[in-house]
This record gives C-alpha cells, sequence and structure tokens, in this order.
C-alpha cells in the first residue's frame, strides 16, 4: 500500500481520522510527511511546530529516527482521535449520523421495521460509508425515500390503483417531482425492508420492480387484439385497441378465441397481430415489458375467460425468464397454466448470439417451470436472443 503523504496539517488530520471512523478498530493508523510539497523552509518550520504541538495534546505520536546523523521525523500515527476532532473542529460521524437521523426515528407514520433500517444506516454513516445506496449524511435522500415507500405500501394496499408516471407519483407522495427518478434504486431497497409481507417476493430491476405497483416512466395503455368488446359493446375489427389501464376491466370477448398470448415488447406485438392474427382468433395481449400489477390482474382475468391455452413470447435471455417466471406463477396462483412461445432451447442454438452479460442465478426457474429448459440452455450456451430477430407464429395447438 503506499504511504499516504501531506504537507497540510489539517488534511493530515482529516485523513487519520476519516480511516479511523472507517475502522475504528485499527490500531496503527499512519500518515507521512511530504517533504516535496513545502515551498519554503518558513512553512517546513511552521508544519512542524503545528505537529508538535499537536503531539504535545496527545493526539498524534511522531516517530523519530536519524539519517546520517541528523534527526528527522518518520511516521505520524494517530493516538487519540478525541484531541484530533478538536484540533479541527470536527463532529464525530457518529455523533453527525445520529442527529440526522433522529427525525426518521421521530417519525410515526412508519412501520416498526423502521428501527432497524435507521441502526443499520446509522452504523454504516458512522464509518463514513453508504448504506442502501444513500451516501452518509444525505439525510433529504433518506427522508424523500421514506416517504417514497411509505406511498408504495398505501398504493399496494389499493390493488385497484391506476398506473401512475414517477413524476405525478413522487408529488402524491409530497416529494419534489424527480425524487423517485433520483432515487430509483435506494426506494425497492428500503421498501424490501420496511413492508416486507407487500414486497413483490422476487429479484428484479428497480424499474420492473416499480412497474409491478403500477409505477412507471410513462404508463401505458392496455394494448390488445383480438374479438374485443368494451362493457358489452363491441368493437369494430381493428387489429388492435389501446385501452386506459384503469378502464381495463371493462375488456371482454364477443367470441371463442383458440388461444391467449402475452408479448413483451412492443414490435413483435405489432407484427403478430398484423400478420398472424388478423382473423382476431387469439386474443393477443402486449405486456409492456415487465408488466405492471393492473396490467397482470386483466391478463390473469381474461385467461380465465377465454378458457383457452395461454402462451408468452418474450425474449430469450435472463430478463425474458424473469418476464415469463412472473406470468406463469400469477396464472399458476389461479389454477393456469403457461406455456412459452419460440421460446425454447432449440431456437436459441439455431439463431442465438453471444451475451455479453451474466446470467443471475437469483433468476434460475425451479424445475417445474415450463421454462426451465430454456435456462438451461441460456446457462450452458452463453448464447441469447431478442424476440424481435424472429418471425411471429401461431402458437402450436395443445
Amino acid at each position: 500500500m503506499s504511504r499516504r503523504r501531506f504537507g497540510d496539517v489539517h488534511q493530515l488530520i482529516h485523513d487519520l481520522l476519516d480511516r479511523h471512523e472507517a475502522n475504528p478498530q485499527a490500531s496503527r493508523i499512519l500518515a507521512y510527511i511530504d517533504e516535496d510539497s513545502f515551498p519554503s523552509v518558513e512553512e517546513r518550520d511552521r508544519f512542524t511546530r503545528l505537529l508538535l504541538a499537536i503531539e504535545a495534546a496527545g493526539g498524534i505520536v511522531i516517530q523519530r529516527k536519524r539519517i546520517d546523523g541528523v534527526a528527522v521525523f518518520g511516521h505520524i500515527r494517530l493516538a487519540d482521535p478525541a484531541i484530533l476532532y478538536a484540533q479541527v473542529a470536527r463532529t464525530p460521524a457518529n455523533e453527525r449520523a445520529g442527529t440526522i437521523l433522529s427525525e426518521a426515528r421521530a417519525r410515526t407514520d412508519l412501520p416498526g421495521t423502521v428501527h432497524g433500517i435507521l441502526d443499520d444506516i446509522a452504523q454504516a454513516w458512522s464509518r463514513n460509508v453508504s448504506r442502501f445506496g444513500l451516501a452518509p449524511e444525505d439525510g433529504a435522500a433518506l427522508s424523500a425515500s421514506l416517504d417514497l415507500a411509505r406511498a408504495l405500501a398505501m398504493r399496494a394496499d389499493d390493488g385497484g390503483a391506476a398506473p401512475v408516471d414517477y413524476r405525478t407519483f413522487s408529488r402524491i407522495a409530497g416529494t419534489d417531482s424527480k425524487a423517485l427518478e433520483r432515487l430509483v434504486s435506494i426506494v425497492p431497497r428500503l421498501f424490501d425492508r420496511l413492508y416486507p409481507d407487500r414486497a413483490p417476493g422476487e429479484l428484479l430491476a428497480p424499474e420492473d420492480w416499480l412497474a409491478t405497483f403500477g409505477v412507471l416512466r410513462t404508463p401505458q395503455p392496455l394494448a390488445v387484439g383480438g374479438p374485443i368488446a368494451i362493457a358489452g359493446q363491441p368493437l369494430p375489427p381493428l387489429r388492435f385497441y389501446g385501452v386506459p389501464p384503469e378502464q381495463a376491466d371493462q375488456l371482454g370477448l364477443v367470441a371463442p378465441v383458440g388461444y391467449l398470448l402475452t408479448i413483451e415488447n412492443y414490435t413483435s406485438f405489432v407484427r403478430h397481430v398484423r400478420e398472424i392474427n388478423d382473423d382476431r382468433s387469439g386474443l393477443v395481449i402486449y405486456t409492456g415489458g415487465f408488466p405492471s400489477r393492473g396490467h397482470l390482474r386483466q391478463i390473469v382475468r381474461l385467461a380465465e375467460e377465454v378458457r383457452a391455452p395461454s402462451f408468452h413470447w418474450g425474449d430469450l435471455d435472463g430478463g425474458g425468464v424473469r418476464i415469463f417466471r412472473h406470468l406463469e406463477r400469477a396464472m399458476a396462483n389461479r389454477g393456469l397454466m403457461l406455456r412459452p412461445h419460440l421460446m425454447d432451447a432449440a431456437t436459441l442454438l439455431n439463431q442465438g448470439v453471444a451475451s455479453d452479460r451474466q446470467l443471475r442465478s437469483a433468476d434460475a426457474p425451479p424445475l417445474e417451470s415450463a421454462v426451465r429448459g430454456l435456462w438451461d440452455a441460456l446457462v450452458e450456451s452463453g448464447l441469447v436472443l431478442e424476440q424481435e430477430s424472429l418471425s411471429p407464429q401461431r402458437p402450436r395447438s395443445i
């Protein structure tokens, strides 16, 4: 490890204290003098006088040694942090953290689980390190993150809440309009600890995690193709329709269909409804990537209504597997089976390209999942395939 050298006493002291706070148990925290940093002999003498005064007070210990018969200073060792704190009028990090966190500890609108979270943050901030993605002493970010997590919990209790964009949701939560965009990676981590009974229960990217609550950067209409009725009124035979998510409960069918197919990506959805489902023989639903809770509820409801085989078509990669599993679990909870469409090992091996990302072991589906074969092929081959690379096909009859 390179030696830490200083020509400024205040910088030297702050560096010793930084390292002490990062590792309070360390018994040998050393600094050295940067002899080349002094512009004059007078500045070097002033530096020496200050060091000797601090040593006399008990804050540091200066190593002395002789080189060519001349007494010189070697390393400077931290001796008493309290004296150094006083020397530079610095408050210890643990005290600063305690003061900042006191406001959060006084909140009465959060569950008891917040105390463990704040204890974890206090321990981290006292060592000048981040926790849950919150930088040391960033009380404003902590307060806004807790507000956003609380608003999400209230939204989770309202299963019928309409989709909302990030900025509107931030204002609803009582924060500034850009808060969720800034804190998008922090809020899910806090929420999972604050409200474990309401968390999605799966490892997701922050944007996908928020989508399960219907909080999206730009809420999308529910896009569907097939023989559709709204509130019992048949719609003209268009290739597909965009329905406001908050009114999707009014969607129904006016004729039987041979299959239900959910599609992850928009281009593939449009191609399928134009090239394959022009006869409206299937019910085709665009998931919008990772489906929100509202979209998922409608997908399951319509799957129950059509009483036909249900399929999902998505990317042949880790993200596609996550989305399939999310849908598969929701369907299984209602006794429905979901089958992969154009998401199989043979397709991957025939047309896949080398991946530049590693799969996450946490995404591995259980052995009984209909997409387990694809997962195993992804792991063994190192290939991936975007679904847009494939031409649409009608799902095979069961």
